[in-house]
C-alpha cells in the first residue's frame, strides 16, 4: 500500500512541476510583449493611434518587461528606459524620382 501510495504521488508531483514548469514559461515570454510594441509602434506610424496613446501602450509594455527581466535577474533591463528602444524592422531608403538634380 505504501509503494502504492508513494507512486502515485511521485506522479502527481511529477505532473504539478511540468505544469509549474510550463505557467512560468508562459509568464516570463517576453517575446508578445516585444510583438506588442512593435506593432504599437507600426500603427502609430501609419496614423492609427496617436503619440499618447502610443507612450501609454510603451509604459506598460516596458514596465512589464522590467518585471520579467528583475524575476530572471538580468541587469540588461534596469537601464533608463528613456535611452531604450525595440528594433525589429529594417529601414530602406526609397529615394523620390522628383529629387534628382
Amino acid at each position: 500500500m505504501i509503494v502504492l501510495d508513494r507512486l502515485l504521488i511521485g506522479g502527481i508531483r511529477f505532473v504539478l512541476d511540468k505544469v509549474v514548469a510550463a505557467v512560468d514559461r508562459e509568464l516570463n515570454d517576453d517575446t508578445q510583449l516585444r510583438e506588442r510594441l512593435l506593432e504599437a509602434q507600426m500603427r502609430a506610424e501609419l496614423g492609427e493611434i496617436d503619440e499618447e496613446e502610443l507612450a501609454a501602450i510603451e509604459r506598460e509594455v516596458m514596465a512589464r518587461l522590467r518585471a520579467i527581466q528583475e524575476a530572471r535577474g538580468d541587469a540588461a533591463m534596469t537601464m533608463d528606459p528613456r535611452t531604450m528602444r525595440v528594433t525589429g524592422v529594417e529601414a530602406s531608403v526609397v529615394e523620390d524620382d522628383d529629387d534628382e538634380r
